[in-house]
């Protein structure tokens, strides 16, 4: 088996012969958790993998997977300039499937009282700023693909129906942002045929939740992936636990 290519400039893309006949995935925050596995589903599926990981200080986790099907990128959300060279290098790839999981937690104390607005920040920039950075960057490549999907990966933290008023006011408040521009791009994006969902993975035992969770990244992400496979532009616009059942706003 290859060993795997971690790319940190354009000089470095795949060959067009080895990515034309695959679907193809970019997957952000992939070097742990969720990301990380979501990238070793699809590389075994068969499918061209596109690993963006915040620094390539961190791709050991990926390069662990040795799978030849794995491309991994430097991709920090917040940073434009990494999405744009990155975009760069994709230029002329179809994305069958992008999948905006990048998303940290800042901790426990950030709530009524405790809160930074610079940490608050923080994660307005990733989970939502970042999200929508990666949408508009990579639109025209979605838009050439086969299948034509968008999948972000919120939380049930962020539906104003299932939040029970006690929280972490960063990070809910960036889900719930999160969600309404899957609404919005839903929406905007409908004309070009593609399908933008977001999925609560449910409570799974990461780096940010912890060894007590109550499903595995494994559990999660093939729960997912099963539905990523059903979907089209029916369920556009839809919030969507990770079995598929259907999560109010």
């Amino acid at each position: 088996m290859l060993p795997l290519t971690c790319l940190s400039s354009p000089d470095t893309t795949p060959t067009p012969s080895r990515r034309s006949t695959l679907p193809s995935v970019l997957i952000t925050g992939a070097s742990r958790g969720l990301g990380r596995e979501f990238a070793r589903q699809y590389a075994y599926a068969g499918w061209t993998v596109h690993a963006g990981v915040r620094n390539l200080h961190q791709r050991s986790a990926i390069e662990e997977l040795q799978h030849e099907q794995i491309i991994c990128h430097q991709l920090d959300v917040a940073k434009h300039d990494q999405i744009l060279s990155v975009n760069t290098e994709l230029a002329q790839e179809p994305i069958d499937l992008l999948i905006n999981n990048a998303g940290f937690w800042l901790g426990k104390d950030e709530h009524y009282g405790r809160c930074d607005d610079a940490r608050w920040m923080e994660e307005f920039r990733v989970h939502m700023f970042g999200t929508m950075a990666m949408c508009e960057s990579f639109v025209q490549q979605v838009a050439a693909s086969k299948r034509k999907l968008i999948v972000n990966i919120s939380s049930g933290n962020g539906s104003l129906t299932l939040e029970n008023g006690i929280g972490d006011y960063p990070y809910n408040t960036s889900k719930a942002g999160l969600n309404l521009i899957t609404k919005g791009l839903a929406a905007d994006l409908k004309q070009r045929g593609i399908t933008v969902v977001c999925f609560t993975p449910g409570f799974v035992a990461t780096d940010m939740s912890g060894p007590d969770a109550d499903l595995t990244p494994h559990e999660s992400v093939s729960a997912m992936c099963a539905i990523i496979d059903t979907l089209g532009p029916e369920q556009t616009g839809t919030f969507l636990r990770y079995n598929g059942e259907t999560v109010p706003w």
